[in-house]
């Protein structure tokens, strides 16, 4: 309050202006500070003279609270999907995988136990000598079948799927790769023994089976005695070697 002196003396006493508060219902409220503050629901982020300043720590601690439970429902969503997509692909190859696996097996029995009747020049072949060899090859990626048959014709089957056929009809070094390994068969009868069971070989490992019209016949070696000659199975090894070089030639000159 300020006392003023006019022309005629008088004194007239001046008021103090009063300011005006703006409360957050919108009710004008009389004081000496004008001031205007909005609240915002979502963050509570308050505005005072055009700074932002923080709000009290219970409402940062709901504004937290929400964005990490959205944050975590976002992670789960994701999750999620990606867990459906992955079992997608993971039945999609587990299937295709089988389908291969069994056109393998098929392929393999009816090279191991086809009557000698649907055997070509099965009958043909002396008594108790080799008509058809089975070289089983425990491999990497599973296993690989090379059969011979006494009328050459020789075939490559893989268990993850895919194989040669047919090759020795159409070319002579196939087709003589196995007879020569049907032969060198029967020289390694003495070192097998008689089996009505055929199962697969272990990684690194190499089964022989020899089907004879008296029954089948079988040997294993390690891959190793047969790569370096210690196994005394290594001819008919690095005979049934041969289809599978002569095979992949051909596929060279096409």
């Amino acid at each position: 309050m300020a006392t003023v002196a006019n022309s005629a003396g008088e004194k007239r006493v001046q008021q103090k202006q009063k300011g005006i508060y703006l409360t957050p219902t919108g009710l004008l409220m009389e004081g000496d500070l004008a001031s205007v503050r909005f609240t915002f629901p979502f963050c509570g982020v308050n505005e005072r003279y055009g700074d932002f300043a923080s709000t009290p720590m219970p409402a940062r601690i709901r504004c937290t609270m929400k964005m990490l439970i959205a944050s975590a429902l976002l992670a789960l969503f994701v999750i999620g999907l990606w867990s459906v997509i992955r079992a997608r692909q993971n039945r999609s190859m587990s299937g295709s995988s089988a389908n291969a696996s069994s056109a393998y097996l098929g392929l393999r029995n009816l090279a191991l136990q086809s009557p000698l009747t649907e055997v070509p020049n099965a009958k043909a072949v002396k008594s108790g000598e080799p008509f058809a060899v089975l070289m089983d090859w425990g491999i990497p990626a599973g296993t690989a079948t090379i059969a011979a048959f006494a009328d050459g014709t020789a075939s490559v089957y893989l268990s993850n799927g895919g194989g040669f056929l047919g090759g020795g009809q159409a070319h002579e070094s196939i087709r003589n790769a196995a007879m020569k390994t049907v032969e060198i068969a029967g020289e390694m009868k003495p070192l097998m023994q008689p089996t009505t069971t055929y199962p697969l070989p272990q990684r690194g490992q190499v089964t022989f089976y020899v089907r004879t019209d008296g029954g089948v016949l079988t040997a294993t070696a390690l891959e190793d005695d047969l790569r370096s000659h210690r196994s005394p199975l290594y001819k008919l090894g690095d005979s049934a070697q041969t289809i599978v070089t002569e095979y992949r030639l051909t596929q060279e000159q096409k």
